[in-house]
């Protein structure tokens, strides 16, 4: 299978009182938000050619961006994650699958939040981590402050609390913030997106760096029935897409395909509601 992992990448310059065309001074440190996803698609975005999927706020985004149209990513997840947050080939870092210990990141290797949070920056998750969940491999000890984060490779997965129920675990999902368990409310990316939002928001003088991994759409396809509705009523076969890249991976499933594009479609959503909470 090949896996894309879509990653946004914003420096923003706070606006000051003055107006939002007025830069800071260039010994301005700026805030820094990375938004990874989950398993999402290469042609899972409007602006990638999808006739479809409805994804507004990201493909505004990517028009007005350092588009990275040759850029690739590891296989699988937790390669890709070492190699985004320590700068290394995936292999230096110790991580090279997703299971049976090989997605745990050596304790010497130093990621981003470490140099960040020394250089004076505020740092916060708010999703899936998937490179080791105990003492000393978890986010907390690798650099980040504030920490809302789910255990193993996602939502659904042997690493859940055992009181989460499999069917429903994307919906009020348990999650671990800063060292303890917390029952949430509501949809688990709206969950990682409200967590996220409060953070940038907060009152402080240190300049942010926030790591928004959402864990969509990543199976089991778990969302609100209402965010597949839409698709589910559209002719989603292979007559429907443009003739490009690969061929489809045996018969397309339109259940699965409205499920997902449910999912993306949220993630755009609230992908805006970051953008407008920089601002």
């Amino acid at each position: 299978m090949r896996w894309f992992v879509c990653i946004v990448l914003m420096f923003v310059n706070a606006v000051n009182t003055r107006g939002a065309d007025t830069p800071r001074s260039p010994q301005s440190p700026p805030n820094v938000l990375i938004v990874i996803t989950d398993d999402q698609g290469y042609g899972d975005l409007g602006v990638h050619g999808n006739p479809v999927i409805r994804t507004p706020k990201l493909d505004a985004f990517a028009k007005q961006s350092v588009w990275l149209k040759q850029f690739y990513v590891s296989p699988v997840c937790s390669p890709t994650r070492a190699s985004l947050l320590t700068g290394q080939y995936n292999y230096r870092t110790g991580v090279v699958d997703t299971f049976i210990g090989r997605s745990l990141m050596r304790p010497d290797v130093k990621t981003l939040p470490e140099y960040l949070a020394a250089a004076g920056y505020r740092t916060g998750i708010f999703g899936k981590w998937h490179l080791g969940d105990n003492y000393p491999l978890r986010p907390e000890d690798r650099g980040f402050q504030e920490t809302l984060w789910s255990r193993g490779g996602g939502l659904a997965q042997p690493s859940d609390p055992p009181q989460m129920e499999w069917k429903t675990a994307y919906f009020d999902p348990i999650l671990t913030q800063n060292g303890k368990e917390v029952k949430t409310k509501g949809y688990c990316t709206d969950v990682f997106t409200d967590a996220a939002v409060k953070f940038i928001g907060a009152e402080s003088k240190k300049p942010f760096f926030a790591y928004v991994a959402f864990n969509a759409p990543h199976g089991p396809l778990q969302l609100p029935d209402e965010l597949a509705a839409t698709y589910r009523k559209l002719d989603l076969s292979d007559k429907a897409f443009p003739k490009l890249g690969q061929p489809w991976a045996g018969k397309p499933d339109p259940e699965n395909t409205a499920r997902v594009y449910g999912m993306v479609e949220n993630i755009d959503t609230n992908f805006g509601r970051m953008l407008k909470a920089l601002e």
